[in-house]
């Protein structure tokens, strides 16, 4: 059934604030872990593939280790760096050069040891030589040299990519690896189960779980593999009204749930069964429309709003559809994070969508539906002038685009956009599948076939 992907895996350990997220960040190659002056940034393990001279390996960023518990949530923290460590087959412990080595530095080595993992010692923000030479202080933690770098600077990275290339452990990449991968981003309001979403997905408790709202901060991917097809899942901050933000952080946790929706083949929209469907969620819906993505609409905490007897899918499902007449053009699936009722409907539908996004449909054949179903007489106010539809052909593909060639395209209103892609939905398998339809001017009245 499900299991972990079998690239080997280098986590990030280390207190809050040495620079763990920096260092991630450098070796993934974007921003994908939330970087700010402020300890405590990152609370659940962040994953992302790094390539290195030909190499790949999957990297894992923590959450800061503090000694004390801060707050309700740290203890869930240490657990994920603890499973973390276990899993890991290299593990890069960042200290901080600036500070020397602190108290907290020798508890923390005292809690890896335990693991009898391999561990390579990284001595961030050595900025310059006098405060690289001090450095050598960390050599009493037990783990050999340390690695001297600056991520501000990307002084020392190269020696570093050599050691962990040289540490062996890492996983030579093949061809169309990770874009074999379906991609699938669930997004949606914070506190509407996202994160029990993607634990029960993977059944077991990966991302931490909290009933406070903004748990998650950073944008997670996690590999895994079911039935023998390779799946990345990327949890996300929870993405609210800009009215509603707080914080900072919040801010650039909003902006990496939106680049994650941007990287993902499939966006899964999470909605809350129990409060419905309130503008927020309509707003990442159409987000999610703009940049071309496919969206299911999982509907959870089915056990309780559903657990009603005068209450059943189909009802819900039309009263949504009612209110929100777009959610008919998506996948609606009613499901329980918590009891795992249906949330392995969402690979089997990724996969569909994900092949019908990249699918042709030949010119003949699109225009062979629109024979009986011309946009020309749709109808339009007395004084607009009615355009006339030529033919329809198709341009593009993820998402799928077409152009439907008119006399007068200044012509065009709204309305006859809506009868095409209805028409188009009705016809073609495009469930789910966002479409983009353009209009150009032409003096040719039909298509040569």
């Amino acid at each position: 059934m499900t299991k972990r992907s079998g690239i080997p895996i280098i986590c990030i350990v280390g207190r809050p604030n040495v620079g763990k997220s920096s260092l991630f960040n450098l070796f993934v190659g974007h921003r994908q872990s939330v970087v700010l002056e402020e300890a405590g940034t990152t609370r659940d393990r962040v994953e992302g593939i790094a390539d290195i001279k030909g190499h790949s390996f999957k990297l894992v960023d923590t959450g800061g280790y503090f000694k004390e518990h801060i707050d309700e949530i740290h203890p869930k923290v240490k657990e994920q760096i603890y499973e973390a460590v276990k899993s890991a087959s290299l593990v890069l412990f960042v200290v901080d050069s600036m500070d020397g080595m602190t108290p907290a530095d020798q508890e923390f080595a005292g809690v890896i040891r335990k693991f009898n993992r391999p561990v390579l010692l990284v001595a961030n923000k050595s900025d310059n030589k006098t405060i690289e030479e001090t450095a050598v202080d960390f050599y009493s933690l037990g783990f050999g040299e340390p690695v001297a770098v600056s991520c501000a600077h990307h002084k020392g990275i190269d020696k570093l990519s050599e050691i962990i290339v040289k540490s062996g452990g890492v996983h030579v990449k093949s061809d169309g690896e990770e874009n074999d991968a379906v991609k699938i981003a669930i997004v949606g309001r914070p506190n509407v189960g996202k994160s029990s979403l993607v634990n029960n997905l993977l059944k077991e408790e990966r991302v931490i779980v909290s009933a406070i709202p903004g748990t998650t901060r950073d944008s997670i991917d996690t590999f895994l593999a079911v039935d023998g097809k390779t799946y990345v899942l990327i949890d996300t901050a929870g993405i609210r009204h800009k009215r509603k933000i707080k914080k900072v952080v919040d801010v650039f946790s909003i902006i990496r749930s939106k680049e994650s929706i941007k990287r993902s083949d499939i966006s899964v929209l999470v909605l809350d069964a129990q409060s419905g469907v309130t503008s927020d969620d309509l707003d990442i819906l159409k987000y999610i429309e703009e940049t071309g993505k496919g969206c299911i609409i999982a509907v959870n905490k089915w056990d309780l709003a559903g657990s009603a007897p005068d209450v059943t899918v189909k009802e819900y499902e039309d009263k949504l559809c009612e209110l929100f007449p777009k959610v008919r053009n998506y996948h609606i699936i009613f499901v329980s994070a918590k009891t795992g009722k249906n949330v392995e409907k969402i690979f089997l539908l990724a996969d569909s969508m994900r092949e019908r996004m990249g699918a042709e449909f030949s010119t003949p054949s699109l225009n062979k539906i629109f024979e009986v179903n011309d946009p020309s007489g749709v109808s339009v106010s007395r004084s607009d002038v009615r355009p006339n539809f030529y033919y329809i052909t198709q341009t593009g593909t993820k998402p799928l685009e077409f152009v439907f060639f008119v006399n007068n395209k200044s012509a065009v209103r709204p309305v006859h956009t809506s009868f095409i892609e209805n028409v188009l939905r009705k016809n073609l398998p495009l469930e789910g599948i966002p479409i983009k339809i353009n209009f150009r001017n032409s003096f040719k009245r039909k298509i040569k076939e």
